[in-house]
């Protein structure tokens, strides 16, 4: 069974890696782009993950065929989250990203990689006395439960909401321009 789930878990990361390389997701202008609120593809890109994705893990839930935990929320997943998009727009790499462009060849992707690395090792060493003393307190993170509502009536808003964007965006800006 855990072979199987490795193996899942490869041809979907090879399957995703592809996807990301021939939308263009992996390109640093395209990065830079979408963090200088020029270039849009991403967010449409993303949007699309998470409309999808929301959609199909509550049904799969639903049906018994997967379990949703949903991760209690900590400040520390605020500051490790600024760190690391402080870290993407400095290198225009995510780790999705990151690892489609080592895929591509990539040799800077590389040197990423052992930052990266180096991130993880300092996180691993420092984690037990930060979280002691300064990640101590969480709230559930299972938003549903948090505002008292049907999962159904946060999760259609929001794919319509979001599709909403996609479709504004779509309208507003092209992704055939120049950006640097």
């Amino acid at each position: 069974m855990m072979l199987i789930n490795i193996l899942f878990g490869l041809v979907v990361g090879f399957i995703f890696g592809f996807i990301l390389t021939k939308t263009g997701v992996t390109k640093y202008p395209r990065v830079m782009g979408m963090l200088l609120l020029k270039d849009f593809k991403i967010l449409k890109f993303m949007l699309t993950a998470v409309i999808s994705s929301m959609i199909l893990f509550y049904l799969l839930g639903d049906f018994g065929l997967l379990k949703v935990v949903p991760k209690n929320l900590e400040w520390g997943k605020l500051v490790g989250g600024l760190i690391f998009g402080t870290g993407m727009g400095i290198l225009g790499y995510c780790p999705g990203t990151m690892a489609a462009r080592i895929g591509e060849g990539k040799k800077e992707a590389i040197i990423a990689l052992f930052g990266t690395a180096l991130g993880i090792l300092i996180y691993a060493l420092t984690i037990k006395p930060v979280k002691a003393t300064f990640l101590s307190t969480e709230i559930n993170g299972n938003i549903f439960l948090q505002l008292g509502l049907n999962k159904w009536l946060v999760i259609i808003p929001a794919a319509i909401l979001f599709s909403a964007i996609i479709y504004f965006v779509n309208k507003k800006v092209s992704d055939n321009k120049k950006i640097f």
